[in-house]
């Protein structure tokens, strides 16, 4: 049961690195990171292990800003390292994530429901 209540929690912070890889994917010079997971204690269950930054280069983005000369402002552009997020590799992580948690949400559901048959019968 605990293992269940441990790996929602380590799913739950997996969906966290996953949302803030998607509110960043427009910041420029921005690395997506990465949740990797471990078995639990005494073998039972997940528990996160670390997370990784993706070092991967991010594609070349046409950048500007404004800079100061003497004849006044003049807007300069140039190319930047945009980010190196991977929409659709979030989309799926997301997915993969909402599926495990449902699937360890109704295994304590039952283990919940059997842990409340066994007390009933001893009564």
């Amino acid at each position: 049961m605990m293992e269940n209540v441990q790996a929602m929690q380590g799913i739950s912070f997996s969906q966290q690195v996953a949302a803030n890889n998607v509110a960043n994917m427009n910041t420029n010079g921005f690395h997506s990171s990465r949740v990797e997971f471990e078995t639990g204690l005494n073998g039972q269950g997940v528990q996160v292990q670390d997370v990784y930054e993706n070092t991967a280069s991010g594609p070349l983005v046409p950048s500007g800003e404004y800079v100061e000369t003497d004849e006044g402002l003049r807007y300069e552009e140039m190319l930047v390292e945009g980010s190196n997020t991977d929409l659709a590799t979030e989309m799926v992580q997301m997915i993969e994530s909402e599926h495990a948690f449902a699937a360890n949400a109704a295994a304590l559901h039952t283990s919940l429901d059997m842990t409340g048959v066994i007390i009933n019968m001893m009564v």
